[in-house]
C-alpha cells in the first residue's frame, strides 16, 4: 500500500508539519508521496528531498526580528513583501533543483490568478514554483510563471489531497492547519483569534515604522554610505529595531475598527477554512490530522520550536488511530 502525506497552508503555522512528519515516521510510518500547498509545499519540498532536519534547525534558530528582515516588507507591486530571501534559502539549502530529483515523488499545487484553475507541479524544474504555491494574495506579489500569474495555492486547494491520489497513494493522510475556524468554535474561540489579529499588526506596524526610520531625511546620508545589498539592509534593519528605534503600539481600544493587515488575514482565514471544508467532505483523507493552532498568528515564524512540539503532541493523540488504521 502506497501512503501520501498531503500537507496543508496556514503560513507560519506550517512549521507543526515538521513536528508532525517526524513523529509519524517515529511511529512507523512510511510516507511514500508528498503533496503542498503554500508552507505546506515549502516544507514539503524540503522533506522530500532529505532536508527536513536542515530546515528545521534553520527555523528554530529564527528569531522575530529575524523574521521581519526575511519577509522584505516594503513599497511594492502586488504585495506588501517578498518573501524572496526565504525562498532563495529553500533553493540554496533544502531543496533539488528538480522535482524528478527528490527522493520521494513530490507535488505542489498554486492557483491562477485571472482563470482560477488549480495549478500543480510535479515535473520539471523547480524553480519558482513553491513560491507560486506561497504567494498569499497581498502579502506576497504574485508569481510571473510562463504565460501565468500564480498566487497562493491555498485559494482553491488549502490541503491537497487530490495530488496524493494523482501520485499514485492508495491511503492519505491530510494535514489541515485551520481547523479552528469553524462555525461552532467562532465564539469560543473570538477572544483567540482577536489576539492573533493584533500580533498581525504588530508584525506590519514594525515594519512600517523601520521603514519610516530608515527612509526618513535624517537617516539618508548614512543610507547612501551604506552597501546597497539586501544583506546589509536586512542586517541594518535589524540593528536599528535592537536598538529600540521602533515602538509597537499598545493594543487598540475595541471601538477601533481593525486595520488592513488584520482585515486582509483574517478574511483569508476564513476563505480558506470554508475552501477547506468543502474540498475534504468532496475528497476525504483517509487520516486527518488537525492540530489546534488557535494562539497562532500568520507571522509568527519565530515560533518554529514551540510548532514542531505541537506537532509532536498532535500526532501522539491519534497515535492509536493510525496504528488501528495502517500498522495493524
Amino acid at each position: 500500500m502506497k501512503i501520501g502525506l498531503a500537507l496543508g497552508a496556514g503560513a507560519a503555522r506550517g512549521w507543526t508539519h515538521i513536528g508532525i512528519i517526524k513523529a509519524l515516521e517515529k511511529l512507523g510510518v512510511k510516507i511514500d508521496v508528498v503533496a503542498g500547498c503554500s508552507i505546506g509545499a515549502y516544507v514539503g519540498a524540503a522533506y522530500a528531498s532529505g532536508k527536513l532536519d536542515e530546515l528545521e534547525e534553520w527555523a528554530c534558530s529564527l528569531t522575530d526580528w529575524q523574521v521581519l528582515a526575511l519577509m522584505g516588507v516594503g513599497l511594492r507591486r502586488g504585495g506588501i513583501a517578498s518573501g524572496q530571501k526565504v525562498f532563495d534559502k529553500l533553493s540554496s539549502e533544502f531543496c533539488v533543483e528538480n522535482y524528478e530529483d527528490m527522493l520521494k515523488p513530490f507535488a505542489s499545487v498554486a492557483t491562477d490568478l485571472y482563470s482560477g484553475r488549480e495549478v500543480v507541479f510535479n515535473s520539471g524544474p523547480i524553480g519558482d514554483t513553491i513560491q507560486a504555491s506561497c504567494a498569499i494574495p497581498a502579502l506576497f506579489a504574485p508569481v510571473a510563471h510562463g504565460n501565468r500569474w500564480l498566487v497562493d495555492g491555498a485559494v482553491v486547494n488549502p490541503v491537497p489531497v487530490n495530488l496524493c491520489r494523482q501520485l499514485g497513494a492508495d491511503f492519505v493522510i491530510a494535514v489541515n492547519l485551520n481547523a479552528d475556524f469553524r462555525p461552532l468554535m467562532i465564539e469560543k474561540l473570538r477572544q483567540d483569534h482577536e489576539e492573533n489579529q493584533r500580533k498581525t499588526e504588530d508584525f506590519f506596524t514594525k515594519s512600517q515604522n523601520v521603514l519610516k526610520q530608515w527612509f526618513s531625511p535624517d537617516s539618508k546620508e548614512e543610507k547612501d554610505s551604506q552597501s546597497e545589498t539586501d544583506e546589509s539592509v536586512a542586517s541594518e534593519v535589524i540593528e536599528k529595531i535592537e536598538e529600540g528605534v521602533t515602538e509597537v503600539p499598545a493594543k487598540a481600544k475595541k471601538s477601533n475598527p481593525p486595520g488592513i493587515m488584520s482585515v486582509m488575514s483574517s478574511s483569508l482565514d476564513i476563505l480558506q477554512a470554508r475552501v477547506t471544508r468543502s474540498r475534504l467532505a468532496g475528497d476525504p483523507p483517509d487520516i486527518l490530522i488537525e492540530p489546534q493552532l488557535t494562539d497562532v498568528g500568520i507571522m509568527e515564524f519565530h515560533r518554529a520550536q514551540e510548532l514542531c512540539t505541537k506537532g509532536e503532541e498532535t500526532i501522539a493523540r491519534v497515535a492509536e488511530q493510525i496504528r488501528y488504521q495502517l500498522l495493524t
